[in-house]
């Protein structure tokens, strides 16, 4: 596995694993039947290509794609490149200073700009780097330039580094110009981005405060799903502790990272409710418990049978079914104290 860098606006392709996960999230999309007028995505390409291959796999490749840069990812700054565990750099700034630039809402890593006032030693750490595609990952992160149709000139318009806050007010702006007129005049909007800037859209999006949002983890490749009212505001739902108020689609592929990552257990039993309900009617039954079991099943390889009587009391645990036999969410949240130890013994939550 390779080590972890500050990959920000460094143009690596996406992986395998990430390119697995667009498809699954596509195949999702379209099962659920979400439809879209228009994706934004980031200029990178690792973001765009997600895209892509989502549209594709949920039968809408013909959706108008708009990149911007500033959807990107943070940009890193001098760290561009780098491992984040890197011995030099930690020589060189010491551990308290890189975890600040990692961590600190409101301080940026060093820039171009910051390197010529540096010590030798610490330029040296930030000039070294452990191998060539580690070094190109630096080079692409500041080569975005344009044209200047009076002088001719190349000029750098893009940030040289970012904070966090930075970056949420770069991706909040897009937000807000570009994204949000789309919406209100009724457009179904796609947005593919990176972990800061989603973190950002949701921020703004749920007016998540300040010292919150660094406590929101948002899994990578699980699709998060808003309905809005008029006013752009999210209808609610079972909103997170913090104010998040965003649906998982959950697969099988996904399940075990989204029930990792997420903390409301409301939302989680939501997720696994919509899951479950294979036939979209608002309702699950014992065959629906069944299937969606056997399905995470497969995709973990567990071949343990599963118990006939753990599946009979996860719908015996829920009051009042209907004449069927059929469960619907209503009661399926109701009934959450008993149902968790049920539930996370079958790994179906945890």
């Amino acid at each position: 596995m390779a080590p972890p860098r500050f990959t920000g606006w460094s143009n690596v392709p996406l992986t395998d694993t990430g390119a697995a996960d667009a498809i699954d999230a596509g195949h999702l999309m379209g099962e659920r039947g979400l439809k879209f007028d228009v994706a934004f995505t980031s200029s990178l390409e690792r973001a765009y290509s997600t895209c892509s291959y989502a549209l594709s796999a949920s039968n809408q490749p013909k959706v108008e794609q708009i990149r911007s840069w500033r959807l990107n990812e943070r940009h890193y700054g001098m760290l561009q490149g780098h491992r984040k565990n890197c011995e030099r750099l930690l020589e060189a700034f010491g551990e308290e200073q890189i975890i600040e630039w990692r961590r600190s809402y409101h301080t940026a890593p060093p820039s171009p700009e910051d390197f010529e006032n540096m010590n030798e030693i610490q330029k040296n750490a930030l000039s070294e780097y452990d191998s060539l595609q580690a070094q190109q990952f630096a080079t692409y992160a500041f080569s975005f330039l344009v044209k200047d149709d009076r002088t001719g000139r190349k000029t750098k318009v893009y940030p040289g580094t970012e904070s966090l806050k930075q970056c949420e007010e770069r991706a909040f702006g897009y937000w807000k110009e570009v994204i949000a007129p789309r919406v209100k005049k009724g457009d179904r909007v796609l947005i593919v981005a990176h972990a800061n800037t989603i973190r950002a859209l949701v921020k703004a999006v749920d007016n998540i405060a300040d010292d919150m949002i660094p406590h929101l983890k948002i899994p990578n490749g699980v699709p998060l799903v808003y309905t809005m009212d008029d006013n752009l505001n999210p209808i609610q739902t079972e909103p997170h502790d913090i104010g998040f108020h965003a649906n998982y689609l959950v697969s099988p592929r996904n399940h075990e990272k989204t029930m990792e990552y997420e903390r409301c257990v409301r939302k989680k039993l939501r997720s696994l409710f919509e899951y479950l309900d294979t036939d979209r009617d608002g309702r699950i039954t014992s065959h629906c418990l069944h299937s969606g079991l056997h399905r995470l099943q497969l995709f973990r390889e567990v071949s343990d049978p599963v118990c006939e009587y753990a599946m009979e009391e996860i719908l015996r645990s829920v009051p009042d079914p209907d004449d069927l036999g059929g469960v619907t969410l209503d009661a399926f949240l109701q009934a959450e104290q008993t149902l968790l130890p049920k539930l996370s013994k079958l790994r179906m939550l945890q």
